[in-house]
């Protein structure tokens, strides 16, 4: 009789194997939002993402998503350490520049999902990633700029650069940032931002090595405006974003320029205070156009066939409406690439600045990211060299134009 059962049971086990009784899939999902320390904006999408992994494991039984959070500073060294072992994450969501680095290393590879599963999603931006019959990465989250101000002292966001130099010049205290990304947009009004935009085209650049005497012209009128800007004292210059934010937030500043992902830490400080608007036009009556900045998904190339399914499936989970749409309405500052999503501009103002913003934003390519990433602090530099005269405008160009030749250091070339 025992012998009898056990060979029942030795049997029942057998047949479950073979019945296809495999162990879960196991998936490893990497998040790296990006730098700056605006910590509650960081928080709030983790929390949204572990939240969608969560979501899609009780639609999915048989896997299991592990999420980790890894500061972008250290997402490079991590995954190298990671690919090593041959354990490289399965999915990857960072800013562009990251993905591109990640890339240029190996570290990923190109998806080939099919035109019916991303075009019902009607993704924005999801040519810029095109390579060869796939893409190097999907587009996620768009996180645009904006003028964000406390209405105690000011009822409205000036129009124009012409209307915030003249309320810094009655005493109203306005804050800049120095970071390249955070300052561009005041290039607009001065028919600048093409030209310094070719330093990101690593084409162009190369081709290019001095500036056409138009557009010489342009950049050297913005730099000027930057350099007589600095001695109106209620006009501050900061060395980045997030010393902005934490200004506005302590009563120093009355308005500022940011991205849309400190508005959940403005608002704790400064509640129904807060105001948010797109910002000034330029000298020229045409809308700025700010750098907006945007979060992609990568696919990890040390994944099993299976695993790199369930890494698609979640991406497409992720990219669905349902997923977007709750990211958009709870993870404050991120907007969504899926166009089906119906943003409700009537029921949240910061929505609705978000979205004009968004219209004459400008998001750089994969090539351009990264150009822009290896660029930034050098200009960074010289732009602060130029805001406290230690150079004159006409020095500062001719140092930029020396960067448009420089080659990127480190490997470029997509695997």
């Amino acid at each position: 009789m025992v012998l009898r059962l056990f060979c029942l049971t030795l049997a029942l086990l057998v047949g479950g194997c073979r019945g296809g009784m495999a162990p879960p899939e196991n998936v490893q999902i990497t998040i790296a939002p990006g730098a700056g320390g605006d910590r509650v904006a960081s928080a709030s999408l983790r929390q949204l993402a572990g939240q969608m992994v969560q979501e899609f494991m009780r639609v999915n039984p048989r896997v299991n998503l592990h999420f980790r959070y890894v500061p972008e500073g250290e997402l490079l060294r991590n995954v190298g350490e990671r690919s090593s072992l041959g354990a490289g994450p399965d999915l990857l969501i960072t800013r562009v520049p990251a993905a591109f680095n990640l890339a240029s290393r190996g570290y990923t590879s190109p998806v080939a999902l099919t035109p019916s599963q991303l075009d019902p999603l009607q993704l924005q931006f999801l040519p810029s990633f095109r390579q060869g019959a796939g893409y190097a990465a999907l587009p996620f989250l768009v996180q645009p700029s904006l003028a964000c101000y406390d209405r105690r002292r000011l009822p409205s966001s000036p129009a124009s650069l012409e209307q915030l130099v003249a309320l810094a010049r009655e005493g109203q205290r306005v804050g800049l940032s120095l970071e390249l990304n955070e300052l561009f947009w005041t290039a607009t009004g001065f028919g600048a931002q093409q030209p310094l935009l070719n330093l990101f085209d690593p084409q162009t650049a190369a081709a290019q090595r001095h500036l056409e005497p138009q557009a010489r012209a342009r950049v050297l009128a913005w730099l000027s405006w930057l350099y007589r800007s600095n001695v109106i004292p209620s006009l501050i210059f900061v060395e980045d974003g997030d010393q902005l934010v934490r200004r506005l937030e302590q009563g120093q500043l009355d308005w500022i320029s940011c991205n849309a992902t400190a508005i959940g830490r403005l608002r704790k400080a400064l509640g129904p205070n807060l105001a948010v608007s797109v910002l000034p036009q330029g000298l020229d009556a045409k809308a700025s156009r700010p750098l907006a900045n945007l979060l992609v998904l990568s696919f990890g190339t040390d994944s099993t066939a299976s695993q790199r399914r369930v890494a698609e499936r979640f991406a497409l989970f992720a990219l669905n409406d349902f997923s977007q749409n709750n990211l958009m309405t709870r993870a404050v500052g991120n907007m969504p690439v899926n166009q089906n999503v119906i943003v409700p501009v009537k029921d949240a103002p910061e929505l609705a600045a978000m979205q004009r913003s968004l219209k004459d934003s400008i998001v750089l390519s994969f090539q351009e990211g990264v150009r822009m990433r290896e660029l930034a602090d050098p200009l960074s530099q010289l732009l602060k060299e130029n805001v406290y005269g230690e150079r004159s405008p006409e020095q500062v160009l001719a140092a930029i134009e020396a960067l448009a030749v420089r080659p990127l250091p480190g490997p470029v070339k997509l695997r």
